[in-house]
């Protein structure tokens, strides 16, 4: 029974991390170490103060950053646990960066990307992702049963489960990064989550803050059998810059040549709220989101030192859907 439990826990952790959701290689950042770093307290993450906070994941200030060290876990007994994930906080008097290290063989960048044969296109690929889901209003049983909480219709079929709050007037922040469809343009995905909107759409409580313009956008003809565009001069891109697409032309393609599956542009407005840097080198990813302790939107939450945060973490390697590991307990922010 407490094992049922437990794996209906994980499920519902992972339905609100549901998938909605070229750039030169930077260069590869080493751990962030040093003298003075030291393990953090059980499942909390101590913001430090520092004099100016920055997307440099190898800025000196990490050093001084206590670590904490989280598992995750597959969604039942027949699925591995994934990798251990560290993380990090820092913030200034205007914003907060935390600091994410995990191991990866490989850096998944081409989700949904179209491979062409000669004759006709293949789609393939996915993406690696960080989630993190904070309560934005007064929702006191987060603190303790964290995602648990907002687990809503336990049902036989597990397609019925869905996640989120039981009125429109309470919701959560999630920050979504995305290795192709956010990473690529220096970004994480804001989003929020409320109510069953749509009874019949068990994703409906999920949505992306509000943008004025840009984002991703899939790329993919009328007929749904191969892209609509390519990218204008760059054969080997990772994706196609929202405005420079140009029109398909097999005639020009060699066999075996790929396709990004996105066009992409930097969201503008709420959505474009998760500024990020993302770097994966000798097997693991880098990655640093920071944003404005208070965006001055509804969507997201509001960051008030010496406040403490619950929230919640999963991790995805090269999947979408159920393809998630999550850290078993709630996670708690706190302020030095």
């Amino acid at each position: 029974m407490q094992r049922s439990l437990f794996q209906f826990w994980l499920l519902c952790v992972v339905l609100v991390f549901l998938a909605a959701c070229a750039v030169a290689p930077p260069v590869a950042p080493s751990a962030a170490t040093g003298a003075e770093q030291s393990p953090a307290q059980a499942n909390t993450v101590t913001a430090i103060k520092v004099d100016s906070v920055s997307l440099d994941a190898e800025a000196d200030f990490w050093a001084g950053a206590p670590i904490l060290t989280v598992p995750t876990v597959g969604q039942s007994e027949d699925e591995p646990d994934g990798p251990e994930i560290t993380i990090q906080a820092v913030y200034d008097d205007q914003h907060i960066a935390m600091r994410f290290e995990w191991a990866d063989e490989e850096a998944s960048l081409l989700k949904n990307a179209w491979t062409w044969d000669g004759e006709k296109f293949t789609k393939s690929g996915d993406e690696d992702r960080v989630q993190l889901l904070w309560p934005i209003d007064n929702m006191p049983e987060f603190a303790s049963k964290g995602c648990a909480a907002a687990c809503h219709n336990l049902d036989p079929d597990q397609e019925k489960w869905w996640m989120g709050t039981d009125t429109p007037d309470l919701r959560y922040d999630l920050w979504h990064w995305k290795s192709t469809r956010t990473h690529l343009v220096g970004q994480s995905d804001d989003q929020w989550v409320s109510d069953l909107a749509n009874p019949d759409d068990v994703e409906s409580p999920r949505r992306g803050d509000a943008k004025e313009s840009g984002g991703y956008k899939d790329n993919i003809n009328e007929a749904g059998d191969g892209p609509a565009f390519m990218h204008p001069s760059d054969p080997d891109a990772l994706f196609i810059p929202t405005g420079e697409e140009a029109p398909l032309d097999t005639s020009a393609l060699e066999p075996g040549t790929v396709i990004p599956g996105f066009l992409l542009a930097p969201a503008v407005g709420s959505r474009g709220d998760l500024a990020a840097n993302g770097v994966w080198a000798d097997g693991k990813w880098v990655v640093v989101i920071m944003r404005p302790l208070d965006t001055g939107h509804d969507d997201d939450v509001i960051f008030t030192p010496p406040k403490v945060y619950p929230f919640g973490l999963s991790v995805t390697n090269n999947g979408g859907g159920l393809d998630h590991t999550n850290a078993p307990d709630v996670l708690t922010l706190v302020w030095e």
